[in-house]
């Protein structure tokens, strides 16, 4: 339920080194790589202290920025037109990457393979589209079978133009009608449901023209590839005798390459997990700095992954200069990035807290409070054992089945939680005569419900001032933390102003002298107004004001009132926790009203079952967004920035 200790982690080795070094650091999932070039170019690369290391200070004054000489997306093209021809689905295997291999070696005997299917494939797709085209020959031959004639003697004529292919029906009878308009003769072969085959025979002197109306007919041309002898029914025979040489290398080349596959699928499959892994290796390189002889590399790791790094360094460690940088000796302007960790029960609702922002390095984690906070409040305005159970059921499906870890597991602890309340309010699938009450029935104790509601806020209100504190001392704002709305003048003024009311609607007497609570609410008001001035004078920052002093005091001004209101609304606010309570009860009883008016039991289970699911779906959504604006607008406003970015490790 923290925020890990980041350390500043420097890495200078040998470049001979460097491809084991970084597939090492990416196995260990330790490291969040940062541009070392910017820290080199800063003079903050802890260089001089590789006082064992003369070359690397020499070689430092060449430094350059890493550049990549493997064209990833030309492997990616190779690798995946491999698996498309043998039907090999892509999978990582861990077990691979940890093995000893030379990407490089292993790169060029993809490659090769590739050449020889490339091959292979080029054979294969060459003999296919001469069958294909062939084939529609002896299509066209066998309309013209019985023609006596030398049929390739037609494509050598000198004035004469012979060409074969087919239009639409459409087209065709737009053809026929202007059979007197187009210089050529049109033979018909064949009709289909689609389209007609034709001859024709133009002139070759008027060929444009004629090419010219058959385009705008949209005419497909059948190109003859392939030469004959004879007449067209001794290019018939031709060409069955050339199909079945075809057929025979077919089986040929097949059979290659699936002795191609059977010899290098085991290889090409593991290749995959090698190939991911080289990404990320150059996805680090390319954060690295270089020269010709050494590396030089920068990011931040968590305090309590130095371990595991060094075991994965395992005997490359003593090859490398390491050198680590406390919190307390990092540069200006240098923000770790966050790790929140959080155990089994609220490790889910870090999603909740990441959708409003990645805390700060210098700032509480609210997961644990966001988690119980968040729970209780659903709970609350959602109690029911079977409907709260329904959503268990429904978390853990999303959880385990359709991994959603996330989602799934949010729903899961919610549900737990509206049926813890379902035990408070005694409620079963909105039924409250099967279970005593251990608490109250929100529909008995109304007005109970909704001060209960409101002093749920006041609670949760105040521990968000607490968490704002804490942030502030940790960051030593001074400002935020004493004299603003939300700090410590902030708190005091919302407590002595609830104490005040509810003394007042009570009718009893304070301890201290009303008078004396004014003058000390108007005081804290002069405070939080003078926050800026106040805070810049004890700090010794000179001028007091950031801003004209007119300018500062209207908006300030505006400021003291935005306080008051927003107390108010934000107390006020809780009271939907109540009602959504007391809602929940109401809306089931308009569907066992309804179930009671159907005209036999059947018919009323079936009304009662529609009802509870109508309430675990529109009423547990309202109030799932409901909790969530809870949380978002009145608590985080208090104390959570959101400012930071998230500890994102390079990793598989």
């Amino acid at each position: 339920m923290a925020v890990a200790k980041m350390e500043f982690i420097n890495i200078i080795g040998h470049m001979d080194s460097l491809e084991d070094v970084a597939k090492k650091i990416v196995l260990s999932q330790a490291i969040h790589p940062v541009n070392a070039m910017t820290e080199i170019s800063e003079n903050h690369f802890p260089i001089l202290r590789a006082k064992d290391e003369v070359d690397a200070l020499i070689d430092y004054n060449y430094i350059r920025q890493y550049q990549s000489n493997l064209d990833l997306g030309e492997i990616r093209k190779i690798y995946d037109e491999l698996c498309a021809i043998f039907d090999i689905k892509k999978k990582y295997k861990k077990n691979v990457v940890e093995e000893e291999y030379v990407f490089l070696d292993d790169l060029k005997r993809i490659e090769e393979i590739y050449e020889e299917v490339e091959e292979e494939i080029s054979i294969l797709n060459s003999l296919e589209n001469e069958y294909r085209e062939i084939e529609e020959l002896e299509n066209y031959m066998s309309y013209i079978r019985n023609v006596n004639v030398n049929f390739g003697d037609l494509f050598n004529m000198k004035f004469i133009k012979f060409i074969m292919g087919k239009v639409s029906n459409y087209n065709m009878e737009k053809l026929k009608n202007n059979y007197e308009n187009i210089p050529a003769i049109v033979l018909k072969l064949d009709k289909n449901q689609e389209s007609t085959k034709i001859m024709i025979f133009m002139p070759i002197m008027v060929e444009l023209e004629v090419r010219r109306v058959l385009s705008s007919l949209e005419f497909e041309e059948f190109n003859v590839n392939f030469k004959f002898h004879g007449s067209p029914n001794e290019w018939i025979k031709e060409i069955k005798a050339r199909k079945k040489e075809i057929e025979k290398e077919l089986v040929i080349r097949k059979n290659k390459l699936k002795e191609i596959k059977q010899e290098h699928i085991n290889f090409i499959d593991v290749f995959y997990s090698k190939f991911l892994m080289q990404i990320k290796i150059e996805e680090l390189k390319s954060q690295m700095g270089c020269t010709n002889e050494f590396f030089y590399m920068s990011g931040w790791i968590p305090r309590f992954r130095k371990k595991t790094l060094s075991k994965y360094l395992g005997e490359l460690e003593s090859k490398l200069i390491i050198i680590y940088k406390q919190d307390d000796e990092l540069r200006e302007g240098l923000e770790p990035p966050t790790y929140i960790f959080n155990g089994f029960l609220l490790r889910p609702f870090e999603s909740v807290v990441k959708l409003y922002g990645i805390p700060s390095y210098k700032e509480l984690d609210p997961t644990a409070f966001v988690g119980l906070s968040y729970m209780f409040l659903f709970g609350a305005m959602f109690g029911d054992v079977g409907q709260g159970l329904v959503l268990l059921l429904l978390g853990l499906l999303l959880e385990k089945k359709k991994r959603r870890p996330n989602l799934g597991g949010v729903l899961a602890r919610l549900g737990i939680s509206s049926t813890l309340f379902g035990f408070l309010y005694g409620s079963v699938f909105g039924f409250e005569d099967i279970i005593d009450a251990v608490l109250v029935r929100p529909m008995a104790s109304i007005d109970k419900v909704l001060i209960w509601a409101v002093g749920i806020g006041v609670f949760l209100l105040s521990v968000g001032f607490l968490y704002n504190l804490a942030n502030c001392f940790i960051k030593k704002d001074i400002e935020n933390g004493i004299f603003s709305r939300n700090g410590l003048a902030g708190l005091i003024f919302y407590w002595l102003l609830l104490y005040l009311v509810v003394a007042t609607v009570r009718g009893v007497e304070t301890i201290v002298p009303r008078s004396l609570i004014t003058v000390l609410l108007i005081l804290l008001l002069v405070l939080m107004l003078l926050k800026e001035p106040l805070s810049n004078l004890i700090k010794g920052i000179k001028p007091l004001y950031s801003e004209s002093k007119a300018d500062y005091y209207i908006e300030g001004g505006f400021g003291v009132l935005e306080t008051l209101l927003s107390m108010l609304s934000n107390t006020l606010s809780f009271i939907r926790v109540g009602a959504f309570a007391i809602n929940h009860v109401g809306l089931f009883i308009a569907f066992e009203t309804l179930a009671e008016m159907m005209g036999n039991h059947f018919e009323s289970v079936l009304m009662i079952i529609f009802g509870n699911i109508v309430i675990i779906g529109l009423e547990g959504l309202i109030v799932f967004i409901q909790g969530l604006r809870l949380e978002y607008y009145e608590l985080f406003s208090k104390f959570f920035s959101g400012t930071g970015y998230e500890y994102n490790p390079i990793k598989l």
